[in-house]
């Protein structure tokens, strides 16, 4: 399967812009060629701010491919024809949950409805699909998040556990893929459908007979939230609904890890047409403090396992990292100055540089997923 960089992943300025640095020097051509961008950490705020979206990138930037370009200085982003667009949606729920504290399931269906027809998000969506020639865009969806972060603390939210809001949520993907589909010229190759992982076959079949058109690519979301246990059996079924090889693409969002990856080889096949992507690569890249309190992990090419970054560990992971030479990205020499710039960072000596070798580390972590989805 391929693999995708997630540029848009989240992160702090310090982050972004590190890669943004790096980017034309250090980023690998397979991620140059495939790129996942989010059309919500591109135009939405946090969520503490009084409005969902950024006004001034909103009302200036429509071709996302040269927004990537402008950032990175490098025109080749100009070009990537496999680049996909996911929604970012994730953004617009926590935006609501902040602002209606103990909100309930069914109101924050109505608050993102709401949301999206105010703000005339789909126009947009619409809009910078076609001025970007994007020919993987993500249709949206509102996301089932299990946990919300409010002024209250971690609340359970799982949007999928009542009959009726799962019906709820279905039909507003309905919709919004419909309109979609129309404002981009009712090419259905432009947009890759969304279908939930956890939506049962007779969900499904409701879904796709209420589209104005046939799928011709797939995107399968919900899947970091999905047990790990029940994964095999759900996507079999799935296949056997859709058979899924004789799509033009499929492409499973946010997979969960490197183990669910495999899950969907093993399950699926490892077809020309399918693809994935994950932002555990970029997480775990960034979890160090300057306080020395939280670290930074390096993931290993041969055993998948992720080590953190402090002393102790320096000389195992080089051990680990030259028994990997073969197929790793970096050199030696490469890794030990991506090691001593975070543990630089970590000690409080934060940097350009250790932010450079944060975002270095980002790509590492991010090539270790792509060798183990091959």
């Amino acid at each position: 399967m391929d693999f995708y960089f997630v540029y848009s992943s989240g992160g702090g300025a310090g982050d972004w812009n590190g890669i943004d640095r790096i980017f034309l020097q250090y980023m690998p051509k397979y991620f140059k060629d495939h790129i996942l961008i989010k059309f919500g950490d591109i135009f939405f705020n946090h969520r503490s701010h009084t409005s969902i979206v950024k006004p001034k990138i909103w009302n200036t930037v429509d071709n996302v491919r040269k927004w990537v370009c402008d950032n990175t200085d490098d025109p080749v982003m100009l070009r990537p024809s496999n680049l996909i667009m996911d929604v970012g949606t994730t953004k617009m729920v926590s935006y609501i949950t902040e602002k209606y504290d103990n909100i309930n399931a069914e109101e924050i269906i109505w608050k993102f409805d709401d949301i999206m027809e105010k703000e005339q998000i789909l126009d947009k969506y619409c809009s910078v699909i076609n001025s970007s020639s994007i020919d993987n865009a993500v249709t949206f969806d509102i996301p089932n998040l299990f946990k919300v972060r409010t002024q209250s603390g971690n609340i359970s939210r799982d949007l999928f556990s009542d009959t009726v809001n799962k019906r709820q949520l279905i039909d507003a993907c309905i919709r919004y893929a419909n309109i979609t589909y129309r404002g981009t010229g009712k090419n259905t190759d432009k947009l890759l459908t969304i279908i939930n992982v956890a939506w049962t076959n007779e969900d499904i079949e409701y879904y796709l007979s209420q589209l104005d058109y046939m799928p011709t690519k797939l995107g399968i979301g919900g899947l970091a939230d999905y047990p790990k246990n029940k994964m095999q059996v759900r996507l079999q079924a799935m296949d056997n609904l859709l058979h899924l090889e004789r799509f033009n693409k499929v492409h499973f969002l946010g997979c969960g890890g490197i183990a669910k990856a495999e899950i969907i080889k093993n399950t699926l096949g490892n077809n020309k047409c399918f693809s994935v992507d994950n932002t555990t690569a970029y997480n775990r890249a960034i979890d160090g403090n300057t306080k020395n309190t939280a670290f930074s992990g390096y993931f290993d090419y041969v055993t998948k396992k992720l080590i953190r970054i402090t002393p102790d560990t320096y000389r195992k992971i080089l051990k680990l990292h030259e028994a990997a030479l073969e197929v790793a990205y970096f050199n030696m020499s490469d890794m030990k100055e991506i090691l001593k710039g975070i543990l630089l960072h970590q000690s409080g000596q934060s940097s350009s540089y250790t932010y450079e070798c944060r975002a270095r580390l980002i790509i590492h972590n991010f090539d270790v997923f792509r060798y183990n989805a091959r």
